[in-house]
Protein backbone atom coordinates (compact mmCIF):
# COMPACT_ATOMS: atom_id res chain seq x y z
CA UNK A 1 0.00 0.00 0.00
CA UNK A 2 3.07 2.53 0.76
CA UNK A 3 4.43 1.78 -2.63
CA UNK A 4 1.45 2.28 -4.30
CA UNK A 5 0.61 5.70 -2.59
CA UNK A 6 3.79 6.99 -3.05
CA UNK A 7 3.31 5.77 -6.68
CA UNK A 8 0.28 8.21 -6.95
CA UNK A 9 2.02 10.69 -5.20
CA UNK A 10 4.82 11.13 -7.70
CA UNK A 11 2.43 10.93 -10.51
CA UNK A 12 0.45 13.88 -8.99
CA UNK A 13 3.56 15.49 -9.28
CA UNK A 14 4.57 14.78 -12.69
CA UNK A 15 1.02 15.64 -13.48
CA UNK A 16 0.87 19.29 -11.56
CA UNK A 17 4.43 20.04 -13.58
CA UNK A 18 3.30 19.20 -16.68
CA UNK A 19 0.22 21.48 -16.42
CA UNK A 20 2.59 24.25 -14.66
CA UNK A 21 4.86 23.97 -18.33
CA UNK A 22 1.71 24.18 -20.30
CA UNK A 23 0.43 27.28 -18.74
CA UNK A 24 3.50 28.40 -18.68
CA UNK A 25 3.57 27.89 -22.69
CA UNK A 26 0.33 29.50 -23.12
CA UNK A 27 1.24 32.68 -21.48
CA UNK A 28 4.15 33.01 -23.28
CA UNK A 29 2.47 32.73 -26.48
CA UNK A 30 -0.41 34.94 -25.31
CA UNK A 31 2.76 37.72 -24.51
CA UNK A 32 4.06 36.86 -27.80
CA UNK A 33 1.03 37.65 -29.85
CA UNK A 34 0.29 40.61 -27.46
CA UNK A 35 3.53 42.20 -28.17
CA UNK A 36 3.18 41.71 -31.88
CA UNK A 37 -0.04 43.44 -32.31
CA UNK A 38 1.43 46.80 -30.39
CA UNK A 39 1.43 49.82 -32.78
CA UNK A 40 4.88 51.37 -33.78
CA UNK A 41 6.12 54.69 -31.91
CA UNK A 42 4.50 57.90 -33.52
CA UNK A 43 7.07 60.43 -33.88
CA UNK A 44 4.81 63.46 -33.82
CA UNK A 45 6.36 66.49 -36.13
CA UNK A 46 4.48 69.78 -36.78
CA UNK A 47 3.91 69.32 -40.31
CA UNK A 48 2.02 65.73 -39.52
CA UNK A 49 -1.94 66.07 -39.58
CA UNK A 50 -3.74 64.53 -36.64
CA UNK A 51 -7.52 63.55 -36.72
CA UNK A 52 -9.77 64.76 -34.57
CA UNK A 53 -9.33 63.84 -30.60
CA UNK A 54 -11.43 63.93 -27.92
CA UNK A 55 -10.24 67.73 -25.68
CA UNK A 56 -8.89 65.10 -23.00
CA UNK A 57 -6.68 63.32 -25.37
CA UNK A 58 -5.69 66.59 -27.49
CA UNK A 59 -4.10 67.67 -24.02
CA UNK A 60 -2.11 64.32 -23.85
CA UNK A 61 -1.01 64.63 -27.27
CA UNK A 62 0.08 68.46 -26.64
CA UNK A 63 1.96 67.29 -23.29
CA UNK A 64 4.01 64.75 -25.42
CA UNK A 65 4.66 67.40 -28.14
CA UNK A 66 5.63 69.77 -25.32
CA UNK A 67 8.46 67.05 -23.96
CA UNK A 68 9.69 66.54 -27.60
CA UNK A 69 10.06 69.56 -28.66
CA UNK A 70 13.66 70.92 -29.01
CA UNK A 71 14.88 74.12 -27.59
CA UNK A 72 15.25 77.11 -30.52
CA UNK A 73 18.96 78.17 -31.73
CA UNK A 74 19.87 81.09 -30.38
CA UNK A 75 20.33 82.46 -33.78
CA UNK A 76 20.16 80.87 -37.03
CA UNK A 77 20.94 82.00 -41.18
CA UNK A 78 19.53 80.11 -43.71
CA UNK A 79 21.41 79.93 -46.81
CA UNK A 80 18.41 81.67 -48.70
CA UNK A 81 20.38 82.79 -52.40
CA UNK A 82 19.51 86.75 -52.70
CA UNK A 83 18.20 88.29 -55.91
CA UNK A 84 17.15 92.39 -55.84
CA UNK A 85 13.57 91.75 -57.84
CA UNK A 86 15.49 94.64 -60.35
CA UNK A 87 18.48 92.62 -61.31
CA UNK A 88 19.90 95.01 -63.79
CA UNK A 89 19.00 98.22 -61.08
CA UNK A 90 16.19 98.82 -63.94
CA UNK A 91 13.38 99.68 -61.69
CA UNK A 92 10.56 100.15 -65.06
CA UNK A 93 7.61 97.78 -64.83
CA UNK A 94 7.90 95.03 -64.33
CA UNK A 95 10.36 95.18 -62.21
CA UNK A 96 9.38 97.85 -59.46
CA UNK A 97 6.06 95.70 -58.67
CA UNK A 98 8.07 92.13 -58.70
CA UNK A 99 8.67 91.92 -55.16
CA UNK A 100 6.44 89.26 -54.76
CA UNK A 101 7.95 87.15 -57.55
CA UNK A 102 11.64 87.78 -56.10
CA UNK A 103 10.38 86.62 -53.02
CA UNK A 104 9.03 83.19 -53.79
CA UNK A 105 11.65 82.57 -56.27
CA UNK A 106 14.54 82.86 -53.90
CA UNK A 107 12.70 80.83 -51.66
CA UNK A 108 12.05 78.27 -54.43
CA UNK A 109 16.16 78.56 -55.24
CA UNK A 110 16.82 77.67 -51.77
CA UNK A 111 14.32 74.21 -51.39
CA UNK A 112 16.04 73.39 -54.68
CA UNK A 113 19.88 73.75 -52.67
CA UNK A 114 20.97 76.55 -55.34
CA UNK A 115 23.36 78.55 -53.43
CA UNK A 116 23.91 81.91 -56.10
CA UNK A 117 22.26 82.98 -58.80
CA UNK A 118 23.42 85.20 -61.56
CA UNK A 119 21.74 88.56 -62.19
CA UNK A 120 20.97 86.99 -65.96
CA UNK A 121 19.05 83.73 -64.74
CA UNK A 122 17.13 85.80 -62.06
CA UNK A 123 16.01 88.16 -64.38
CA UNK A 124 14.69 85.36 -66.96
CA UNK A 125 13.11 83.55 -63.82
CA UNK A 126 11.11 87.02 -62.97
CA UNK A 127 10.02 87.68 -66.22
CA UNK A 128 8.77 84.44 -66.82
CA UNK A 129 6.73 84.47 -63.54
CA UNK A 130 5.10 87.73 -64.50
CA UNK A 131 4.35 86.67 -68.24
CA UNK A 132 2.49 83.25 -66.53
CA UNK A 133 0.87 85.34 -63.66
CA UNK A 134 -0.45 87.61 -66.44
CA UNK A 135 -1.68 84.87 -68.74
CA UNK A 136 -3.90 83.17 -65.76
CA UNK A 137 -4.95 86.56 -64.63
CA UNK A 138 -3.24 87.47 -61.48
CA UNK A 139 -3.43 90.96 -60.49
CA UNK A 140 -0.10 93.09 -60.56
CA UNK A 141 -0.55 93.00 -56.46
CA UNK A 142 -0.76 89.60 -54.66
CA UNK A 143 -2.54 89.34 -51.12
CA UNK A 144 -0.92 86.50 -49.15
CA UNK A 145 -3.90 83.94 -50.49
CA UNK A 146 -3.28 84.81 -54.18
CA UNK A 147 0.41 84.19 -53.45
CA UNK A 148 -0.23 81.07 -52.16
CA UNK A 149 -2.35 79.96 -55.05
CA UNK A 150 0.35 81.02 -57.67
CA UNK A 151 3.12 79.29 -55.61
CA UNK A 152 1.16 76.00 -55.52
CA UNK A 153 0.48 76.62 -59.61
CA UNK A 154 3.42 77.77 -60.65
CA UNK A 155 5.74 75.79 -58.77
CA UNK A 156 3.81 72.77 -57.34
CA UNK A 157 3.96 73.09 -54.30
CA UNK A 158 1.29 70.71 -52.47
CA UNK A 159 1.15 72.94 -48.90
CA UNK A 160 1.77 76.53 -48.12
CA UNK A 161 0.41 77.78 -45.37
CA UNK A 162 -0.55 80.96 -44.82
CA UNK A 163 -0.03 82.13 -40.79
CA UNK A 164 -2.36 84.80 -39.08
CA UNK A 165 -0.90 87.56 -36.39
CA UNK A 166 2.01 85.01 -36.33
CA UNK A 167 4.06 85.85 -32.96
CA UNK A 168 7.87 86.43 -32.78
CA UNK A 169 8.34 82.84 -31.63
CA UNK A 170 6.35 81.33 -33.88
CA UNK A 171 8.17 82.65 -37.05
CA UNK A 172 11.66 81.64 -35.01
CA UNK A 173 10.36 78.30 -35.19
CA UNK A 174 9.76 77.82 -38.69
CA UNK A 175 13.00 79.52 -39.25
CA UNK A 176 15.00 76.86 -36.62
CA UNK A 177 12.93 73.83 -38.81
CA UNK A 178 14.70 75.54 -42.06
CA UNK A 179 11.94 76.86 -43.37
CA UNK A 180 12.34 80.55 -44.69
CA UNK A 181 8.90 82.80 -44.56
CA UNK A 182 7.51 85.25 -46.82
CA UNK A 183 6.40 87.98 -45.24
CA UNK A 184 4.03 90.75 -47.22
CA UNK A 185 4.62 94.43 -45.36
CA UNK A 186 3.58 97.78 -45.51
CA UNK A 187 6.82 99.21 -47.20
CA UNK A 188 7.29 102.47 -46.01
CA UNK A 189 6.80 101.08 -42.48
CA UNK A 190 10.35 99.50 -43.24
CA UNK A 191 11.93 102.81 -43.20
CA UNK A 192 14.86 100.80 -44.97
CA UNK A 193 17.63 103.79 -45.98
CA UNK A 194 17.93 102.42 -49.34
CA UNK A 195 14.85 102.31 -50.80
CA UNK A 196 13.59 104.81 -52.88
CA UNK A 197 11.87 107.44 -51.19
CA UNK A 198 9.11 107.39 -49.72
CA UNK A 199 9.25 103.69 -50.06
CA UNK A 200 6.40 101.15 -51.31
CA UNK A 201 3.27 101.23 -50.27
CA UNK A 202 3.21 97.33 -50.55
CA UNK A 203 6.18 94.92 -50.12
CA UNK A 204 7.26 91.70 -49.93
CA UNK A 205 10.52 90.10 -48.48
CA UNK A 206 11.93 86.80 -46.97
CA UNK A 207 13.09 86.09 -43.36
CA UNK A 208 15.73 83.88 -43.71
CA UNK A 209 16.86 83.51 -39.77
CA UNK A 210 17.24 86.06 -36.67
CA UNK A 211 19.43 86.90 -34.00
CA UNK A 212 18.94 88.22 -30.57
CA UNK A 213 16.78 90.95 -31.49
CA UNK A 214 17.04 91.33 -35.45
CA UNK A 215 15.15 89.46 -38.18
CA UNK A 216 17.68 88.22 -40.93
CA UNK A 217 16.02 89.19 -44.44
CA UNK A 218 16.57 88.98 -47.84
CA UNK A 219 14.86 92.34 -48.91
CA UNK A 220 14.82 92.06 -52.65
CA UNK A 221 13.32 96.06 -52.48
CA UNK A 222 17.58 96.89 -52.59
CA UNK A 223 20.75 95.29 -53.81
CA UNK A 224 21.95 96.24 -50.46
CA UNK A 225 19.15 93.14 -49.31
CA UNK A 226 21.18 90.36 -48.74
CA UNK A 227 21.20 89.31 -45.27
CA UNK A 228 19.49 92.67 -44.43
CA UNK A 229 18.81 93.22 -40.29
CA UNK A 230 15.16 94.18 -39.52
CA UNK A 231 14.79 94.87 -35.85
CA UNK A 232 11.62 92.20 -34.64
CA UNK A 233 9.14 95.43 -33.74
CA UNK A 234 10.06 96.80 -37.41
CA UNK A 235 8.89 93.34 -39.04
CA UNK A 236 6.18 92.70 -36.70
CA UNK A 237 4.72 96.31 -36.89
CA UNK A 238 5.23 96.82 -40.79
CA UNK A 239 3.44 92.98 -41.61
CA UNK A 240 0.49 93.98 -42.98
CA UNK A 241 -1.52 92.18 -46.36
CA UNK A 242 -2.34 93.58 -49.74
CA UNK A 243 -5.95 94.70 -48.06
CA UNK A 244 -7.07 96.56 -51.43
CA UNK A 245 -4.45 98.67 -51.18
CA UNK A 246 -4.85 100.13 -47.83
CA UNK A 247 -2.14 98.04 -46.68
CA UNK A 248 -1.42 99.35 -43.35
CA UNK A 249 -4.71 98.70 -42.09
CA UNK A 250 -4.02 95.11 -43.94
CA UNK A 251 -4.08 91.69 -41.39
CA UNK A 252 -0.92 90.33 -40.70
CA UNK A 253 -0.15 87.44 -42.64
CA UNK A 254 2.98 85.74 -43.41
CA UNK A 255 3.65 82.47 -45.57
CA UNK A 256 5.44 79.23 -45.31
CA UNK A 257 6.11 77.33 -48.00
CA UNK A 258 6.96 73.18 -47.22
CA UNK A 259 8.70 71.14 -49.57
Amino acid sequence: MRRKSRRLEFGFAVAWVAVGLISGLFWLRSQEEETQTLPEPIAFTQTQELSPVSESAEEQVSAQVSVVQKEEPASINLAVPFTSQAPFANWDLPYQEACEEASILMVNWYYLGVEQVSAEEADRAILDLVAFEEAHGFPMDLTAEELAELIGEYFGFSRVDILEDPTVELLQSHLAQGQPVIVPAAGRLLENPYFRSPGPIYHMLVLRGYTEDQFVTNDPGTRHGEAYLYSFDVVMSAMHDWNGGDVEEGAKHALVIYP
